[in-house]
């Protein structure tokens, strides 16, 4: 078991006991120990050869006990007996925006609610009504809470995916039967959110497919589903992972492979449009063009078009810009010099100013901005005024001690409900970089919430304006904000607007981010990390930017470092 497995139970045990109703005090050290273990620097394996688990925070004797139990047999009897008794889609319940362990608790305790379609029927049937401090308009945000999670039972995130994704594709990838193979659809696409898993292989025999994917962990159900494919003459092969999400699998014969991923990357206004240009040039449409043979680039040759990148291939209009030679040369990964968002464990990252420096460094990275959180952050450990002036100081070492990096001053500062920042102008006037984020009073109208957000961009020294609305994929949805009104407010005030590549936030998303593009709002992709590794997720919102037709001139920490202070003003 790896130590995310161990953390997850963990916390698992510690919300069932306490939607049982035991003791809160119980549940909190599961939950400590769990956090513990996160972050971790070492495996919790070696920490159990040395017998030393009960250093981890938290962790006593009944905790190790399960430990040990877990990494010796991967099962807890204590988990699986709450799991037995309760049912594991009570947990599901926690995912619904502003419901709580104590309110999943109430859920199960007095009206029986261990699922979320359990809530959805004391929804309908009015048991809900009948609770005790639900009132109309707690109900109605609850209502609005599982909606959501229901929409998002049908699809997963990206980073969620990606794993279980690759495993498929190195099974497939040494199959001696599969001469080519490629992610397709979403994927291919890089979209944040998926609705399926979908590869394509030149391959003819479904069954190795089969075979091959019965030998991956956590794919459930392989089987093949005859004469129904992409192509009338092909069948597809199909599993499901993580719950029941789709997984489909297109075998093509080589002779058709180009048209197989063509077809399948693109969506269907994307391949409806590259048949009417087919048909204007007396070509017969895909698949049963003469050109099928070639490669993808080749059939857009002979449609009389430049090859279209899979993440411009959503909509058609990719198509009309190919036609009038005005697509964007899209940004590159190798583009991008420096990071405007991370933090330390001066608030609630993981390491240290300097080992941040240096592994940015190692990173490939010109410049960096230290940007810990402020203090309405208090979960997140947010600095006084006074510490943050005592950590510009250690920046600015740190800047002078290290070679090859440049160390900016910074600080990701909360909007207040009014608008407001955390710091005077005075402070801020120290900064090089303040990134202004929302992390708090996500229930405001989308009035409130617009109004709160430009007033925040009209502060002169705000540079960015971080993760602009708030979502988390698939565990919460963004607030209500004029997205428009923000997007002209920052193109007025030369804000810059922030592409998160955080993979559970990605936000400002690809059509935001177009928009904001074509209204000549600058963007900057930051990590946000607050671990060493995270630094690792920029991919994430580089696919965001590409599929947002950015090109390098348009994400400002793509600029040198003596462009982007002539350009912010520091």
């Amino acid at each position: 078991m790896t130590n995310d497995d161990v953390s997850t139970i963990l916390r698992n045990i510690g919300y069932l006991i306490q939607i049982q109703g035991d003791d809160s005090f119980r549940a909190r050290i599961y939950d400590r120990a769990a956090e513990a273990i996160d972050t971790l620097a070492v495996d919790v394996t070696q920490l159990a050869e040395q017998g030393t688990l009960r250093s981890i925070p938290g962790v006593g004797k009944t905790i190790e006990e399960k430990i040990i139990e877990m990494l010796e047999t991967g099962r807890c009897k204590f988990y699986d007996n709450l799991i037995q008794e309760m049912g594991k889609e009570v947990l599901d319940l926690l995912a619904i925006r502003g419901v709580g362990v104590k309110t999943v608790g109430r859920f199960y305790r007095e009206i029986g609610v261990k699922s979320l379609s359990d809530l959805r029927t004391a929804i309908g049937d009015g048991k809900l009504k009948e609770m005790k401090r639900m009132g109309a308009k707690t109900i109605a945000s609850i209502d609005e809470g599982l909606r959501f999670v229901e929409e998002q039972k049908q699809v997963r995130p990206l980073w969620r995916i990606l794993g279980v994704a690759q495993a498929i594709f190195k099974a497939l990838e040494n199959c001696a039967a599969i001469k080519h193979l490629d992610f397709t659809g979403e994927l291919r696409r890089r979209e944040e959110m998926l609705r399926s898993i979908e590869l394509i292989a030149a391959c003819t025999n479904s069954e190795v497919i089969v075979e091959a994917l019965e030998q991956v962990s956590g794919v459930d159900s392989p089987s093949v589903v005859n004469g129904s494919g992409i192509s009338e003459l092909q069948s597809y092969v199909t599993a499901t992972v993580d719950g029941g999400f789709p997984v489909r699998i297109y075998p093509f014969p080589a002779t058709e492979y180009g048209t197989g991923l063509l077809l399948t990357t693109g969506d269907d206004e994307h391949v409806a449009k590259l048949n009417q240009i087919a048909e204007a040039r007396d070509l017969k449409p895909l698949p049963h063009s003469s050109i099928h043979s070639k490669t993808e680039a080749d059939i857009y040759s002979e449609l009389g078009l430049p090859f279209i990148v899979p993440e411009l291939r959503k909509h058609a209009d990719s198509v009309d810009a190919a036609l009038t030679g005005t697509l964007p040369s899209l940004i590159e990964l190798s583009d991008i010099r420096g990071d405007l968002h991370m933090h330390t464990n001066w608030s609630d990252g993981r390491q240290s100013i300097s080992e941040m420096v240096e592994a940015a460094k190692k990173s490939g990275r010109q410049y960096i901005a230290i940007t810990d959180h402020s203090e309405s952050s208090r979960v997140a450990n947010g600095l006084t005024p006074e510490r943050l002036l005592e950590q510009i100081k250690q920046v600015r070492d740190a800047n002078a001690e290290t070679a090859g990096i440049q160390v900016l001053t910074g600080s990701e500062v909360d909007i207040r409900n009014d608008g407001s920042l955390d710091f005077s102008d005075d402070i801020l006037a120290q900064l090089d970089i303040v990134v202004a984020s929302v992390h708090a009073g996500f229930s405001m109208n989308e009035t409130e919430m617009t109004k709160r957000v430009i007033k925040a961009i009209e502060n002169p020294f705000v540079k960015v304006i971080g993760h602009l609305t708030g979502r988390l994929l698939g565990q919460r949805p963004g607030y209500a904000i004029n997205l428009d009104a923000v997007i002209s407010a920052a193109a007025e005030h030369h804000v810059v607007l922030e592409i998160n590549a955080s993979p559970s936030r990605l936000d400002v998303d690809a059509d935001s981010a177009r928009k904001a593009k074509e209204c000549g709002v600058l963007l900057a992709i930051n990590t946000d990390a607050h671990a060493i590794s995270q630094l690792e997720n920029m991919p994430f919102g580089i696919n965001v930017a590409r599929r947002g037709w950015l090109e390098k001139k348009n994400v400002i920490n793509t600029y040198a470092l003596e462009v982007l202070r002539e350009t912010l003003c520091f």
